[in-house]
Parts: C-alpha cells; sequence; structure tokens
C-alpha cells in the first residue's frame, strides 16, 4: 500500500500548515472544501484539536494513490493549503511535498538539481508585456492540446479499484497531422519507484487511453477520441507518439534547439496544459529559460503541477520542448520572490533527431 508521507514528514507538514494557514474548523472547512464529498466525509480529523487534526487527516490522505478520475486528495488537499499560505517561505516543506507527490504520483523521472549559480535574479528586468496577436495565438494554439487518460494495466488486465478503472492523467498535443505527442511516463502508468509497465502492458494502456480536445472548463465536456497505433517511444527522452483520427490543425514546431542562452535576453515559454486532468490553462507569466543543452531545455515556472506531457511554446507558439518534470527549489531569487519551481522538458529537435535515426520512414508528417 502506497504512503505519500512517512511520519516525519507528516508533523513537517503539519507544523507549517499551522503557522502558515491554520487549521482550526474555519480553515479546515476551507481547506477540505475542494475535496469529493466522500473523502471529506471519511477524514478523520473533524472534532479533534487544530494539530491533531492535521496529523490525522494527512495521516489518512497519505495512503490514498488516487481516485478514479485520476486525481490525488493528497495533492488537492496540498494545493489549498498553499492558497490560504500565500507566498509565505514557512510553507516551503509544504511546497517541496506537493513537487515530491507530484513526480511520485505521474512516474515522472525525477528533476536532477540545478547549480545555484545557473539562477539569477537579473532575470527580473525582462518585460511581460504581450501584444494582441500574442493572445489571440495562444487561443488557437490550445485547439490542439488535449487531457488524456491512461487506465492502468498489468500482466493483460485493467486495474480496478472500487469498482472503477485506476487512471492516470497527462496532457497531449498534436505535433502532426493525426499525431499526438506526450510523455513515455504518462503512458507507462506507473508511479515513481515502480518497474516500468511490460511493452505489451504499455501498448494495452495506449489502446484504452483517450485524448479530450476543447477541455476548456471545468463545466465544458470537450471533444473525446481514442489514441491509435503507438508510433514510437523512448524512455530517456521521454516521450511517445502515437496516431490519433482527427483533422485538427496541429502544433508548428521549432525545428532548431534553443541553445546559448543569456539571462538578461532569456527566451520566454508558455505552457498549454491540463494541470491534474482538470480544464485547461496556459502558463504564459514568470516563464524564462534559464539553462539548455541539445538535448534539454530548463525553465523557470511556479504555475504548473502535474502538466506532464504539455508543449512548451514559444512567443510565436511554435513548439520547442515536451514538458517533462518538475522540481520545488529554495533559495533562488526570481522575479521579486525566494521560491520557484524549475522544470525540464525535451528539445522537439532532439525528438526529431531520434525519430530520424530510429523511426525513419514512420513519421513522413514531420520531415522537413
Amino acid at each position: 500500500m502506497i504512503d505519500y508521507l512517512d511520519p516525519d514528514e507528516r508533523r513537517e507538514i503539519a507544523t507549517a500548515m499551522l503557522a502558515t494557514a491554520g487549521y482550526g474548523p474555519a480553515e479546515r472547512t476551507a481547506i477540505i472544501a475542494d475535496l469529493p464529498l466522500w473523502v471529506r466525509g471519511q477524514l478523520p480529523g473533524g472534532q479533534a484539536a487544530p494539530r491533531v487534526a492535521a496529523m490525522l487527516d494527512l495521516a489518512w490522505l497519505g495512503t490514498i494513490e488516487r481516485l478514479s478520475d485520476g486525481s490525488v486528495p493528497l495533492k488537492t488537499f496540498l494545493e489549498a493549503v498553499l492558497y490560504f499560505a500565500g507566498s509565505n517561505v514557512a510553507a516551503d516543506p509544504i511546497r517541496r511535498k506537493l513537487a515530491e507527490v507530484d513526480a511520485q504520483a505521474t512516474g515522472a523521472p525525477p528533476v536532477p538539481p540545478s547549480p545555484p549559480e545557473e539562477i539569477q535574479e537579473k532575470y527580473v528586468t525582462r518585460t511581460a508585456m504581450v501584444p494582441r496577436r500574442f493572445l489571440d495565438g495562444a487561443l488557437e494554439a490550445a485547439k490542439a492540446v488535449a487531457k488524456l487518460s491512461v487506465r492502468r494495466v498489468e500482466n493483460g488486465q485493467v486495474v480496478q479499484r472500487d469498482g472503477e478503472p485506476v487512471v492516470y492523467v497527462g496532457t497531449g498535443w498534436l505535433i502532426g497531422s493525426g499525431l499526438m505527442i506526450t510523455n513515455h511516463h504518462v503512458i507507462n502508468a506507473r508511479n515513481q519507484g515502480e518497474a516500468l509497465a511490460s511493452g505489451a502492458d504499455f501498448e494495452a494502456q495506449l489502446a484504452g487511453t483517450t485524448a479530450r480536445f476543447d477541455y476548456d472548463e471545468e463545466n465544458l465536456a470537450g471533444t473525446e477520441i481514442a489514441a491509435g497505433e503507438l508510433v514510437a517511444a523512448d524512455r530517456a527522452l521521454d516521450y511517445a507518439l502515437f496516431r490519433v483520427v482527427s483533422n485538427r490543425t496541429p502544433l508548428e514546431i521549432a525545428r532548431e534547439p534553443i541553445l546559448n542562452v543569456v539571462p538578461e535576453e532569456a527566451a520566454a515559454v508558455n505552457i498549454i496544459q491540463h494541470p491534474d486532468g482538470h480544464a485547461k490553462k496556459w502558463g504564459v507569466r514568470n516563464n524564462l529559460v534559464f539553462a539548455a543543452t541539445a538535448v534539454e531545455l530548463r525553465y523557470f515556472t511556479d504555475t504548473l503541477n502535474g502538466s506532464s506531457g504539455s508543449p512548451v511554446l514559444n512567443d510565436e507558439w511554435k513548439a520547442v520542448a515536451l514538458h517533462r518534470g518538475s522540481k520545488f527549489v529554495t533559495g533562488v531569487q526570481f522575479q521579486g520572490r525566494s521560491v520557484a519551481y524549475v522544470n525540464v522538458g525535451t528539445q522537439i529537435s532532439a525528438i526529431l533527431d531520434h525519430l530520424a535515426a530510429n523511426h525513419a520512414g514512420k513519421v513522413p508528417e514531420l520531415s522537413q
């Protein structure tokens, strides 16, 4: 059985909660409001004093791996706590744990730490003003982005809990005509530290995957289609490419990598995502590239948690990278704030090179 929190972590998180958000009856009611009714009803801390209530509720939430819609109750709970904690640095243990739970639940590969000297306050000088065409481009690009729901399969059987399939969620997008891309770990549908799905189970999970377009508000049904044939996948680059039946216009892609990052001239990037399987969001603020290699792109953001497979786009809304993971860091000064999430994406140019070297002829849609 999974447990996201060990006893020491529960004590640390409870202490940070009480110091920053509080957990009296009123605060507790507000914090748990976004949890499903049946989850709220089973929380054990209702009649206890604040510190005891926090420990009891955290202990119980830590044992729920995910719900049938793919959401993780502990994540929802910690996000609500952070909303009330605001930017208080005493809430850093909660932010760090939220990032860890997110990575563990999605199976995203851990993001290696970055040398502190890479992250510099001078990025704060960049203007955030954009022209009208930037907003028009954001709405047009979003039409190619979908929420993905992946049913977990073990030994050829769909895993169920309480009569419902166990579902992992992520984001996918059209990279070519009838071609969708996401992370390998999204289709792998395993928690961090678990063995990879077998080849047969991986393909079965893809076959049961649905892509939900136009899910732009929580009350919109959107348009759902099924995933088709697997074209290519690579664990190291963390991508999976598969066919879908869709006549939607794909995103434009940037074929040249972003390299030689200079802080004063840092490229801005934008991320269209379905965080935690919720309605579509645009990450267009506080997002700047701070480091790059031929394979990886590293960028700041404080707007993402669990948007695996999202497109990372430049200001012309061309995809430059495939987002694959985040890491909460402390001691970082960025845009006047002392905390940030450092994110990693795979450069699209590296994926194209891998396809050309290993799957030549299978994706004519992506040829020059």
